[in-house]
């Protein structure tokens, strides 16, 4: 392994790349990856979902980059490269392989939490990086050194498994897609039209995880419409039959059985679109003669969905007067937004959703990493434009100050909220990281949180007349519990509260 040595030099690691690391000792090896053979029995070099989300996303990993950083006593040598958090960083420094292909870097600490990182603006000058070698690309990695704990009895190792080491995969993409053309603005729109498209489908306890069931039918419509329904709404990245897959089956059966098997799911954009283009398709979609009255069960982003259609904001000109809506449980709903929707932390919020995949596998793993590495590619090429989906969930953005002044009448709202904090053992605890969950603190600005929405924001005021929800209508899980945004559908008592909440 060549040695980081603290200087501020590049430590070239051959064919065109190099780390620069002042401050930092250790060594760092440039290494190619595995071939499907050669992964065979090995657990350290990723799983089988994060392999098809990246085939599916036509993304290739062309290198790997092995560090181990060891802490050192007394001042650094050198001051080291810092963040705008303070962190410590590396500089990967990499071939520049020319406008038509993007490159990106999916970092795994010694914990196995990971992290995206894009290029840093402007190429490096060819004389900074390995002699010898053309323009290169740099990209800015943490690189403080994190105590990674034996894995406590059934908890899974990382996508990537690197643990105890630092594991740095090189990925490119063609920024042209040969299906889908270039990446610009209206990527995300072709991707989702392409791999998730809007429906509306059936629920049943048969096929309730199942990707393709339950396609509504026409005469499906005149069932749904002679009693009140269900209807399940996901949230980002995700899809119906993921979101709710941690649902117990005999949660699921029994509300299936109160609504008289009236269970309907919709499927809708969440990148491309905002939840108000959502509810204009939804609406449009309706048979004319049908009239329908429901509850609603939603989380994270699908919620801002949910209260487009329940509270019916004049300023949205939608016709909602053929959906009545009675119910609705938030979980996990940024009802008072989310800072990590702002543009200079979205990169944050895929981390964050990466980890929790990667240590809580709810749902379908590889379809919500194919989300998010669009989102990558996206952020990447500045085409925040396409992620307006996202966009909805800032804070201070123009759709939450439009939804935020609705006056519903006749809906009652429930909230599932949750604090999480890392636990003080094994691997999960290091989901955040020491450093990391440091950072969010400070993005939600010490506010608890689940790691992606604050946890007072989904039930406390927010301009709407439906809050605060009353506290007889919460269930706050406490950070005890740790429970974080993609886990709480598996909670036990979020199970109970849907069946104590829910009936037609």
């Amino acid at each position: 392994m060549p040695p980081l040595t603290g200087t501020a030099q590049p430590i070239p690691l051959g064919e065109g790349y190099a780390v620069r690391a002042p401050g930092i000792q250790g060594e760092a090896t440039l290494q190619r990856p595995h071939t499907d053979a050669s992964r065979a029995g090995r657990t350290d070099e990723g799983t089988a979902a994060l392999d098809e989300a990246f085939v599916s996303t036509n993304v290739t990993e062309i290198r790997q980059i092995e560090v181990r950083v060891r802490p050192t006593a007394g001042p650094p040598p050198v001051e080291p490269i810092r963040s705008v958090d303070a962190q410590e960083m590396l500089e990967l420094q990499v071939p520049d392989l020319g406008p038509e292909t993007g490159q990106a870097v999916l970092a795994c600490d010694e914990s196995g939490v990971l992290t995206w990182h894009l290029p840093e603006a402007g190429p490096a000058p060819a004389e900074t990086g390995a002699r010898g070698t053309g323009p290169t690309r740099r990209f800015l990695i943490p690189s403080t050194p994190i105590s990674a704990p034996t894995p406590a009895p059934g908890e899974s190792r990382s996508l990537i498994g690197a643990v105890g080491r630092k594991l740095l995969k090189v990925l490119v993409y063609p920024v042209t897609d040969p299906i889908l053309g270039v990446i610009s603005d209206s990527f995300s729109e072709r991707w989702e039209s392409r791999n998730r498209p809007y429906g509306l489908r059936n629920m049943s306890p048969d096929d309730f995880r199942l990707k393709g069931a339950g396609a509504l039918q026409a005469a499906d419509w005149s069932r749904l419409a002679t009693g009140r329904a269900l209807l399940m709404v996901h949230g980002t990245f995700s899809t119906a039959h993921g979101a709710f897959a941690a649902l117990p089956d005999a949660t699921f059966q029994e509300l299936h059985t109160r609504y008289g098997g009236r269970v309907l799911a919709f499927n809708h954009f969440t990148l491309a679109h905002d939840p108000r283009q959502n509810v204009e398709w939804l609406l449009s979609h309706l048979p004319n003669d049908v009239r329908l009255e429901v509850d609603i069960v939603c989380h994270s982003r699908g919620g801002l969905v949910a209260r487009t259609l329940a509270e019916q904001p004049s300023v949205f000109g939608l016709d909602t007067s053929r959906v009545k809506v009675r119910r609705v449980v938030f979980v996990g709903v940024p009802n008072q937004g989310t800072s990590l929707a702002d543009p200079e932390h979205m990169v944050k919020m895929l981390d964050r959703l990466t980890s929790a995949l990667n240590l809580f596998p709810t749902g379908l793993v590889t379809e919500v990493l194919e989300a998010i590495i669009t989102a990558v590619k996206l952020i990447g090429h500045g085409a925040l434009k396409g992620l307006e989906g996202l966009a909805s969930m800032r804070p201070d953005g123009q759709f939450l100050k439009e939804l935020n002044v609705g006056q519903p009448a006749g809906v009652e709202y429930y909230g599932i909220a949750a604090d999480y904090e890392p636990r003080a053992d094994g691997l999960k605890a290091l989901v955040a990281g020491k450093v990391a969950d440091t950072v969010i603190d400070r993005v939600f600005q010490q506010v608890a949180n689940d790691l992606v929405v604050p946890e007072p924001g989904v039930y406390s005021r927010n301009g709407s007349g439906a809050f605060p929800i009353p506290r007889d209508r919460l269930l706050r899980l406490p950070a005890a519990e740790g429970v974080m945004h993609t886990a709480m559908f598996g909670h036990p008592q979020t199970g109970v509260r849907l069946a104590e909440w829910l009936t037609a």
